[in-house]
């Protein structure tokens, strides 16, 4: 085992971004804008709010599994990774 810990910058970005997101969607800050209009895709705005942050969460997500969650294309499972 070496002493030294691998670092994987890009792993850290997508953490934040999930975070992030999560925040937004689920954090009581989301009343404060819990109104009918304006409507968006026929919905009161906070279901297309919600809709919207879920397609950006999926795509985060989908992203960051290409990826392998920013440890690079050449990572192996079990092989430094400890």
């Amino acid at each position: 085992m070496s002493d030294k810990q691998k670092s994987y910058p890009l792993r850290k970005v997508f953490w934040a971004l999930i975070i992030i997101c999560f925040m937004i969607m689920e954090l009581p800050g989301i009343f404060f804008i819990n109104r009918i209009e304006p409507m968006i895709f026929g919905m009161p705005f906070i279901y297309g709010f919600i809709l919207i942050m879920w397609a950006v969460m999926c795509a985060i997500m989908f992203i960051a599994y290409k990826n392998n969650w920013g440890k690079g294309k050449d990572f192996v499972e079990g092989e430094g990774d400890e």
